[in-house]
């Protein structure tokens, strides 16, 4: 019997990587000589939004080459900074369970260096998956439904399930007429989550 395909979302909802972000951000920044943001204004932004677009927000008058240069900073310092990403619960066994019955695929928005650096710290092998798509694998990612759309391009499958914290997996979920299952790891709040209707 095929099985079926469930994607998963990567940050906060199989790791926890906000410290690691949110230190990248804050190296990124002190390198091209911006003001320096407290910690506390930074984490909020980190729900489900892009490196490109958190940026903006924060600095909403800097240039884009600017903007380039900040979250191309960013991609190296996570290198530094992925030590303090956590594996969330067992989701390493978790993964395991599941692809006895089920294909597996991580959709991230994070590029594939980031992926890498943040699985290995929190103890998550890549292994685990049987696809892994990153950012720079399709035109638009999260909440666009690109990054499913791909996974079941190398799949051949229809997927069943996405599974993620925030509402921009809520939403490509849709996009892409597939399951979509929140988890409360994230930064989202119930009612938030609520608003968008995942099926679970």
């Amino acid at each position: 019997m095929d099985k079926d395909l469930i994607c998963f979302d990567l940050d906060n909802t199989l790791i926890s990587s906000n410290k690691a972000h949110v230190m990248a951000f804050e190296l990124a920044f002190k390198k091209n000589n911006l003001k320096k943001i407290n910690a506390k204004k930074i984490e909020p932004l980190l729900n489900g939004r892009h490196a490109h677009d958190i940026v903006k927000m924060l600095f909403p008058k800097l240039r884009s080459d600017a903007i380039n240069n900040v979250v191309n900073d960013h991609h190296h310092f996570l290198r530094l900074t992925a030590k303090h990403a956590r594996q969330i619960g067992h989701a390493d066994k978790t993964l395991r369970l599941l692809r006895k019955k089920y294909k597996i695929a991580l959709v991230s928005n994070c590029i594939h260096k980031e992926i890498n650096f943040l699985l290995k710290s929190a103890n998550i092998r890549r292994n685990a998956f049987d696809y892994i798509i990153g950012k720079e694998d399709v035109e638009h990612s999260k909440p666009y439904p690109d990054e499913i759309f791909k996974a079941e391009h190398l799949s051949h499958i229809k997927a069943k399930f996405m599974v993620g914290d925030s509402v921009y997996d809520i939403m490509a979920a849709k996009k892409a007429k597939v399951g979509a299952i929140s988890v409360l790891t994230g930064l989202a709040k119930i009612k938030e989550i609520l608003k968008y209707k995942p099926i679970s």
